[in-house]
């Protein structure tokens, strides 16, 4: 990580401050220790010392953290992330750290807070550090000092790291995203359930680092049509766009837009290797029934730099979506024009259909891969390494060994026009139950649409937006979703994280927050209202009801859910029951991410290891039934509370 030859010597100490992430501005050494009093106890045990005694500590520094864009023109105050590391002069000495120019975080270090660290070579795992640190403010209430301590290894060449929380750098997210494919093409496809996994680099930032996009889905319902290549976007010409997915909604998950939010990143791996099981049923019904457009880290260039929630230019990306620009906010003007495209269903705006190569004739060509045009074809027409493992095989065999994208249930000739278009127009009414598909009709050509499933017809390509935060204040895993001044959107807002309170056992359905005002808030902080937020901005663009922030406290929550058994569990099945809130750790966040999978085919019963059925409310419908309940209070209650409040004081008394 850190580069010997570069670092702030102090004290005879390294400290390092030149690697991802890092935000180490200045150090000053406070306290050396005197000869004798280190001669005596280096002659008594390591425990003489006692960690609440200043006096026993052998060294003392004081260190200021950067601001975010330290030392431009875009400073500003936000200064809450640090992150370096230290080598100390002798081994095993005692030394306090103060960090003495952090924002003001008194609520989330009084509930027990601790920063992280992790020891190179030797403790390669990040974890808390094991005394509570103490902290101060001071005379102004501006400026405050949070104080720890430690023991220095024994190994004179260790590197001793320390972060405000787990750390997750924009290299950390490449090596991860590295791993991830070479997974995924170590593997042979042998059937349309398998992953169809796509990496490619959407837009570049300010300062040259890739924004990765990420598509997964399976092979059902694949077309031979390529993803437009959008104007100002997709850069490396050498990566080819995914291949389009026909009558598929599509799901768009995003972290990182605030640099020191790691709970979200890990919250969005938990969610991509759940996605990317191959054996898992849920996953596999994901994969059937949607695409799933991932981008893990909206702002590479703030996470680089170490800072806690601008860019580079001083602006927080998450007010600016309403209306982003190409030259200022790159990854939001980009992730903007992802949504408008897949919520038109692949159909580009009008300003880029006559510079777009990919728009051909201008005529809508998108097939669809029946019986007669196998997987195999696709493979004469692409370089695509994902599809070259595609095993070349007759239409017999196919029937025989494996399920079909597509089954011809009619004429055996094939005409482009007669192929169905649109989003969703040519679902059927009925599901035939015996083998879970649906057909997909057209004047003169009926196809059978696999496992599937049947999907409520609406009129966006979008079935669902969340963007992956994490949070200093309010304690637990929470949403917050927009308001609506009806009861049906209301509802169906409020049942995805209804949901996600029943698969996992930290997620706080009651802190939630639906209200008007959350939609509006001016930050004090920036001055900038939320209305330009990711989850409020995509509702005004799309429509879209369930477009979600998800907000994941960086240290631990107010209470644990008591988490129902799965179907296939049986009902005698014990789950471990924790009365005590953990301390969160990144495979609590991978958790949640992992657990918002069934969450969402609960939506749509679609489930195949639901807890829904073990559960207090038995049924979806009784999880509506729920939620309507609490808003038919409020909307006859006479004291004119709020929605939010009213519907969760009824909550309470279910």
């Amino acid at each position: 990580m850190a580069n010997p030859g570069d670092s702030i010597i102090c004290g005879g100490f390294s400290f390092y401050n030149n690697f991802d992430s890092a935000n180490l501005a200045k150090v000053e050494l406070v306290k050396v220790p005197e000869t004798f009093e280190k001669d005596a106890c280096e002659t008594e045990n390591k425990s003489c010392r006692s960690s609440n005694s200043e006096d026993a500590t052998d060294y003392e520094f004081n260190l200021w953290t950067k601001h975010d864009c330290h030392g431009t023109q875009y400073q500003n105050n936000n200064r809450t992330w640090f992150y370096f590391g230290v080598k100390a002069s002798t081994p095993g000495v005692y030394i306090k750290f103060n960090i003495i120019n952090l924002n003001k975080q008194v609520k989330m270090f009084s509930q027990g807070m601790c920063p992280v660290f992790k020891v190179v070579p030797g403790h390669l795992h990040w974890e808390r550090i094991r005394d509570k640190p103490t902290y101060t403010l001071d005379q102004k209430g501006s400026d405050f000092t949070l104080s720890f301590v430690y023991f220095a290894p024994e190994n004179p060449k260790a590197i001793t790291y320390f972060a405000f929380t787990y750390p997750f750098s924009y290299t950390d997210l490449q090596n991860y995203l590295r791993r991830v494919e070479a997974r995924i093409l170590k593997r042979s496809i042998t059937s349309a359930d398998d992953v169809y996994y796509h990496r490619e680099c959407a837009i570049k930032s300010l300062e040259g680092r890739r924004m990765d996009l990420i598509t997964i889905s399976s092979f059902h319902n694949i077309s031979t049509e390529r993803e437009d290549r959008l104007n100002n976007m997709f850069p490396e010409k050498t990566e080819e766009r995914p291949f389009k997915f026909w009558d598929k909604k599509v799901i768009f998950i995003s972290a990182r837009v605030h640099p020191g939010e790691t709970p979200s990143s890990f919250v969005f791996n938990g969610f991509l290797n759940f996605l990317i099981n191959r054996e898992d049923n849920i996953a596999i019904n994901l994969r059937r029934l949607y695409v799933f457009k991932l981008i893990p880290m909206l702002n590479p260039d703030g996470v680089v730099r170490g800072h806690y929630r601008m860019d580079t230019r001083g602006i927080n990306l998450n007010r600016v979506y309403l209306n982003p620009s190409l030259k200022d906010h790159p990854t939001i003007y980009a992730a903007r024009n992802l949504i408008r495209y897949y919520h038109h269903t692949y159909q580009l705006p009008k300003e880029d259909e006559i510079s777009n190569m990919c728009i051909g004739n201008g005529e809508n060509t998108l097939t669809v891969i029946d019986s007669s045009c196998a997987i195999a074809n696709i493979v004469r027409d692409t370089t695509t390494r994902l599809l070259q493992q595609v095993t070349l095989m007759s239409l017999d065999e196919k029937r025989k060994d494996q399920p079909e994208i597509f089954q011809e249930c009619a004429s055996p000739k094939t005409d482009l026009d007669d192929i169905p278009q649109g989003g969703g127009e040519g679902l059927c009414n009925k599901a035939e139950e015996s083998n879970n598909s649906v057909e997909l009709k057209s004047d003169k050509k009926t196809y059978t649409a696999i496992g599937i499933g049947q999907l409520p017809k609406e009129d966006s390509g979008l079935y669902l937006y969340i963007d992956l935060h994490g949070h200093a204040s309010k304690k637990g895993v929470f949403m917050y979703g927009n308001y609506f001044d009806n009861a049906e959107d209301t509802i169906m807002c409020m049942l995805l994280p209804k949901l996600m309170s029943i698969n996992n056992p930290n997620f706080h359905f009651t802190s939630c927050n639906f209200t008007e005002r959350n939609m509006y808030i001016i930050d004090k902080r920036d001055g900038m209202s939320r209305e330009g937020s990711g989850r409020v901005a995509v509702y005004k663009l799309t429509g879209l009801i369930r477009s979600y922030t998800l907000e994941c406290n960086y240290n631990s929550g107010r209470l644990v859910n008591s988490i129902p058994s799965r179907i296939r569990d049986g009902v005698n099945k014990t789950v471990t029951h924790m009365f005590v809130p953990p301390k969160y750790t990144p495979a609590v966040f991978e958790a949640v991410g992992a657990a918002l999978g069934p969450s969402i085919l609960d939506l749509t019963n679609n489930n195949p290891n639901s807890r829904l059925p073990n559960s207090q409310y038995r049924s979806l419908r009784g999880v509506k039934s729920y939620l309507k309940l609490a808003y038919v209070n409020n909307v006859s209650s006479p004291n004119g509370k709020s929605l939010h409040k009213t519907i969760f004081d009824a909550l309470c008394f279910w």
